[in-house]
């Protein structure tokens, strides 16, 4: 009899456990959800997947990645696709999705193997943006308090290549009661899986574009005034 037990309690299917919101999403799911080809072309700011055939694109959601953003909450602090940033006159802005990484663990066990998760952080209205020009006070005075600290230790090549780009300072304000909405990372899409010749078309697209978008300049107001709060840290 235990031999039977045994061997019908092996043959019983596994169950999946139940996906929860506090789990987290990676960026492969994010980037699949919202039908960006890889998840390499995820940034801080990110376009809305109804606008990737429109000459006009807009901001479909904000990732918010742990350790660059010294000023979060409510400050993101951002340079790449700074042409997706509404005009400054129209703010504030419509509900934007916002995605928070989960801080990492650092244990033996998951140290080396550790996987990117984000948190769906709730809808945010854009309430402020100041961009920061090339080698002002301003912008040298966030980078130091971004890349500070020694796992943030930098080249002169790389500080320069930062303090020669315009960035952004863009205040996010979560959305309170019925507007916030629903998670738009439910119900999750399956990924699917691409063959060798989507992969490769899809490097030599990747290539020939060379990165053009994020190189557009970012509309709005280029006054440089004094951040709020500029004294914390």
């Amino acid at each position: 009899m235990r031999g039977s037990t045994s061997s019908s309690s092996a043959e019983m299917p596994s169950v999946k456990a139940e996906r929860k919101a506090e789990d987290g999403y990676t960026l492969e799911e994010i980037a699949n959800q919202y039908s960006f080809d890889h998840k390499k072309q995820l940034g801080t700011l990110n376009r809305a997947p109804e606008s990737v055939e429109e000459d006009e694109k807009t901001l479909g959601f904000v990732i918010v990645f742990q350790g660059q953003h010294p000023r979060w909450p409510p400050k993101v602090f951002c340079k790449t696709n700074l042409y997706l940033l509404p005009k400054t006159d129209t703010l504030p802005s419509a509900p934007i999705t916002v995605f928070t990484e989960i801080p990492k663990s650092h244990t033996p066990e998951n140290h080396k193997h550790h996987e990117q998760k984000f948190l769906y952080a709730g809808a945010h209205t854009i309430t402020r943006i100041q961009y920061l020009m090339p080698r002002t006070p301003l912008l040298i005075k966030m980078l130091e308090s971004k890349f500070t600290g020694p796992k943030n230790e930098r080249s002169e090549e790389a500080w320069n290549k930062s303090l020669n780009m315009k960035w952004a300072v863009v205040d996010l304000n979560i959305v309170e009661g019925q507007e916030q909405g629903s998670n738009p990372m439910e119900p999750l899409k399956e990924i699917k899986k691409k063959s060798v010749s989507q992969l490769l078309e899809e490097m030599r697209l990747r290539k020939s574009s060379g990165g053009m978008e994020n190189d557009k300049i970012g509309r709005g107001d280029d006054k440089e005034e004094a951040l709020d709060g500029d004294g914390d840290r």
